[in-house]
């Protein structure tokens, strides 16, 4: 039986991207993944790695910009002389992120447009191939040798993986 590519299950960069992160941030990636899998389904891995790859910049790029809430926050606090405000604590902006705040860097701004450079091409590939990918059939008429066990998860007796 064939199994179908799963983000959630098998995407490797939307992952690494929320390693160490606030749960917060965790459950966050994990509504968004849900959600584009449900959206997108991909037919098979290469759309799969497309998706993932999605996911991952979507992600990075909210990361840059929750450090760029917390950085202008720091920077009001400081310039009031080290005191939060009531409305600071009592609604805030942006959630908890726990990363050193040293990426005061004329280069954040180039690797948000780098981002969004890597999201649009993807966004483009991934409707491409989902219009030209096959619309797959409940029961394949191919070989089992025409089939492809490595990428879609499937493993063949006569070709161990």
């Amino acid at each position: 039986m064939k199994k179908a590519w799963g983000l959630k299950k098998d995407g490797i960069l939307w992952k690494k991207v929320t390693e160490y992160s606030p749960k917060e941030f965790q459950c966050l990636a994990d509504a968004l993944v849900a959600q584009l899998q449900e959206s997108i389904q991909p037919a098979d891995a290469l759309q799969g790695v497309l998706l993932d790859r999605i996911a991952a910049n979507y992600l990075r790029k909210r990361l840059l910009l929750e450090i760029e809430s917390v950085s202008r926050l720091s920077k009001q606090v400081r310039e009031r002389g080290g005191a939060l405000l009531k409305t600071d604590l009592d609604n805030p902006k942006s959630i908890s992120v726990s990363l050193p705040l040293q990426c005061h860097s004329p280069n954040l701004l180039r690797y948000e447009a780098l981002l969004d450079q890597g999201f649009h091409r993807d966004l483009i590939l991934l409707g491409k191939l989902k219009e030209i990918a096959p619309v797959p059939e409940a029961k394949s008429k191919l070989s089992p040798k025409a089939d492809r066990p490595i990428i879609d998860g499937e493993t063949d007796q006569a070709h161990p993986a």
